[in-house]
C-alpha cells in the first residue's frame, strides 16, 4: 500500500503544480486583465458602454472604472436621468510596465434637467467645446458634434450626442470624453481611423443608451469617418466664410479672419473671428436644447444673478458685456439662445463697437436659427428693456 500511497502523493502534487502553473499563466499571460475589464465594462455606467470601442482606444491592459454613478431615470417625473462613469488605464502590477496615461469618461443626461435647485452651483450638462476654435458637427444622421483640443499632439476628443426620444421621455444627450495623453509621432487626431474610432465610442454608447432607457429614438448612421475639426491654420477671410461665420462682415484690423464649422444642425454651434495677428477678438455661439438650457442656467441661477430672460427680456446685454439674444424652436423646450462676446474689456467700447456687435449676432443668430427650422431671433439691442419676441426693435 504505500508505493501506492506515494504515486498518490506524487500525483495529487503533480496536479496541484499543474493548476499552479495554469493560474501563472493566466494571470501572467493577460487572462486575468482580460477578465477584470471585461467585468468592469460590462457593469459601469449601467451597462451601456461598447467594450470593444473603448478597449481599442485604451488597449487591452487591464482597465478599471471611476466615478461610478447613477441618479433619476427617464420616466422618473422629479430627478431627471444622470448616469457618470470613467474608464482608465491601469499600470501593469505584474510587469512594472508603466502604460501611461488614458481614460474614457461618459456622461449620459436625460433631457431637460428637472431637479435644477438641486444642481444650482453646477453646470447642467458637460462642456462639449474641448479647445478655442469651433467643433464640427457629427453629420452622418446624428445631431452632435465632434471637438479635438486643438493640439497636434494631444489624443484627446470631446463627442457629444443629443437624442431624440419618443413623445413623453424627454432627450438624452450622451457625451464622451477620449484622451489617451500625448503622442507626438502618431498625431492620433489627424488619423481619420483614431477619429472616428474615439467617435463612435459616443455614437454606440448614445445607441445602448436609447434601448437602456426606452429612449426609442430614431439612431444615425454607423460613422464611416469623423470630422475633422479646424485648426488654427485653416482661417478664412469673412467675405469668404460659407459656414458658422458666414454673412459676418470684416472690420478693420479687429476681425480679418474667421475660424468656422460647417452650417448645419449641430446643438453647439460657434464661430470665431481674429485680427491681423491671429488672436480671437469676438466669439459668436448658437446654443440649443440642452446648451440652451445649460447656457441660460449658467448666466442666471448658477452665478447668482437674474437669468437672461427672467423679467421677459428676449435680448440684452449680460453684465460681463456679452450681447445675447432668442429664438423659439418648435421641438425644443428652451428657447435658442445666441451670443456675441469680445475678447477684451467691454467698459471701454465704443458706439462703433457696439453697432458692429449688435449686427454680427443679428447676422449670426438669423442664419443659425433659420438652418434649424426656428423662428427669426429677437432683434439684438443693447438695452437693458428689450423685451419684445417678435424679431422687431423694441419700440
Amino acid at each position: 500500500m504505500a508505493p501506492m500511497k506515494r504515486w498518490a502523493v506524487r500525483a495529487a502534487a503533480g496536479a496541484g503544480a499543474l493548476v499552479v502553473l495554469a493560474g501563472g499563466a493566466f494571470w501572467f499571460g493577460g487572462g486575468y486583465d482580460r477578465w477584470s475589464t471585461d467585468r468592469t465594462l460590462t457593469s459601469a455606467c449601467d451597462g451601456v458602454l461598447p467594450a470593444d470601442g473603448i478597449r481599442a482606444a485604451l488597449g487591452d491592459r487591464r482597465l478599471k472604472a471611476f466615478d461610478d454613478r447613477r441618479e433619476g431615470g427617464l420616466d422618473d417625473p422629479a430627478t431627471s436621468l444622470r448616469v457618470t462613469c470613467g474608464i482608465s488605464r491601469e499600470h501593469g502590477e505584474n510587469t512594472g510596465e508603466d502604460v501611461g496615461e488614458g481614460s474614457v469618461t461618459v456622461t449620459v443626461n436625460g433631457v431637460p434637467t428637472l431637479d435644477r435647485e438641486d444642481r444650482r452651483y453646477e453646470s447642467l450638462y458637460p462642456d462639449v467645446r474641448a479647445g478655442s476654435l469651433p467643433p464640427a458637427p457629427l453629420g452622418q444622421g446624428w445631431t452632435g458634434v465632434f471637438a479635438t483640443s486643438g493640439s497636434g499632439t494631444d489624443a484627446e476628443a470631446t463627442t457629444a450626442v443629443l437624442l431624440d426620444c419618443v413623445p413623453g421621455r424627454g432627450d438624452l444627450l450622451v457625451t464622451v470624453v477620449v484622451d489617451v495623453g500625448k503622442n507626438p509621432g502618431d498625431m492620433p487626431i489627424d488619423n481619420p481611423g483614431r477619429r472616428t474610432a474615439f467617435a463612435r465610442i459616443a455614437t454606440e454608447t448614445a445607441a445602448n443608451a436609447s434601448r437602456r432607457w426606452n429612449c426609442d429614438a430614431e439612431l444615425g448612421e454607423t460613422l464611416r469617418t469623423a470630422p475633422l475639426p479646424v485648426n488654427e491654420d485653416e482661417h478664412v477671410a469673412p467675405a469668404d466664410a460659407e459656414g458658422t461665420c458666414a454673412g459676418i462682415a470684416a472690420r478693420g484690423k479687429t476681425v480679418t479672419r474667421a475660424w468656422e464649422s460647417e452650417g448645419g444642425t449641430a446643438p453647439y454651434e460657434t464661430c470665431v473671428l481674429g485680427d491681423t495677428r491671429g488672436d480671437t477678438s469676438h466669439v459668436a455661439t448658437a446654443y440649443y436644447g440642452p446648451y440652451a438650457e445649460g447656457a441660460l442656467h449658467d448666466y442666471g441661477e448658477r452665478s447668482g444673478d437674474p437669468g437672461p430672460m427672467e423679467t421677459g427680456q428676449r435680448s440684452g446685454v449680460l453684465r460681463n458685456g456679452t450681447y445675447w439674444t432668442t429664438a423659439d424652436c418648435p421641438t425644443d423646450a428652451s428657447p435658442a439662445f445666441f451670443t456675441f462676446a469680445a475678447h477684451r474689456d467691454e467698459a471701454g467700447s465704443t458706439k462703433a463697437d457696439r453697432t458692429y456687435a449688435l449686427a454680427a449676432l443679428k447676422t449670426f443668430a438669423g442664419r443659425s436659427a433659420e438652418a434649424h427650422g426656428c423662428a427669426a431671433p429677437t432683434e439684438p439691442s443693447d438695452s437693458s428693456d428689450s423685451s419684445d419676441s417678435s424679431g422687431k426693435e423694441p419700440s
